[in-house]
């Protein structure tokens, strides 16, 4: 990955998606430590273990960290965004592209907080974007030029994958991409468990269960198949692909993973609703 030295990003929070993002960067080759500054109100402590960690350039003062910067992160907690944006908004400059990604709070929520920066995208990145793996959704405010949605993707692009929607997508990405690596989590945990009592070591179970998870998501990638079609192919009648399946389709598990998905999305809408009532 060719370095992009020019940018500097300001994160606004220091928080576990600021730090996915900072190790992202760092491990991808994206941005130097120098080129990445976090600040958050409260916890030094935070602060301090972050650039201990990273090497990057941390500090309180909002004043300090944006000035200069080419791409402010907003990455605090939903309900501390009106403090935090209006405490950002006289610092910033018209040139200064601004990417959110908080949880539920809308684009023009961002930019009447900000008041009335012309320069705002939304994003939707997961923690899987720390090791250059994520995916991130991506959606410009009103009248944002291409240049500033290019600038995003630079940022964005290197630590997996991105796709461009619109703002009404947002519950659904949540649901998909936001919460999908803890549903990935649960499933690795149950077959780690199921295989420790057929008597592998726990380094086994976790390494041949990981590395399988990673295989089958690369296979989709690279082929770009239909799940159906891999799932056919490794699956022959009568044997144990077959018998292990079976006993999945009988439990509803198709069924239960499309519910919980419709939950994780209307629990988005839910709490996008309290952020702009807040």
């Amino acid at each position: 990955m060719q370095r992009q030295d020019d940018l500097t990003v300001a994160l606004l929070g220091a928080g576990k998606m600021a730090e996915a993002l900072i190790s992202g960067w760092l491990v991808t080759g994206t941005l130097e430590p120098g080129r990445i500054r976090a600040c958050n109100r409260k916890d030094r402590e935070r602060l301090r273990d972050l650039e201990c960690r990273y090497g990057i350039v941390t500090t309180p003062d909002k004043a300090e960290v944006l000035d200069g910067a080419d791409v402010v992160i907003l990455a605090v907690k939903p309900a501390d965004a009106p403090v935090a944006m209006a405490e950002a908004a006289p610092l910033l400059d018209g040139r200064q592209v601004v990417v959110s990604v908080m949880a539920g709070v809308r684009l023009d929520a961002l930019r009447d907080g900000l008041g009335g920066h012309p320069l705002v995208v939304r994003a939707m990145p997961n923690t899987s974007c720390s090791l250059g793996a994520g995916a991130t959704a991506l959606c410009p405010g009103r009248d944002v030029p291409a240049e500033a949605m290019e600038t995003a993707r630079r940022l964005f692009d290197p630590l997996g994958v991105t796709v461009d929607i619109t703002e009404d997508l947002f519950d659904a990405v949540t649901a998909v991409s936001g919460s999908g690596p803890a549903y990935v989590y649960l499933l690795a945990e149950a077959v780690i468990e199921a295989a420790r009592s057929l008597g592998l070591t726990d380094e086994a179970a976790r390494l041949l269960t990981a590395q399988t998870i990673l295989g089958a998501g690369r296979m989709l990638l690279a082929e770009d198949a239909d799940p159906r079609e891999l799932r056919r192919r490794v699956t022959s009648p009568g044997g144990t692909t077959a018998a292990a399946l079976a006993v999945l389709e009988q439990a509803g598990v198709v069924a239960r993973v499309h519910e919980a998905v419709r939950r994780a999305a209307a629990r988005s809408a839910e709490l996008a609703a309290l952020a702009a009532h807040s």
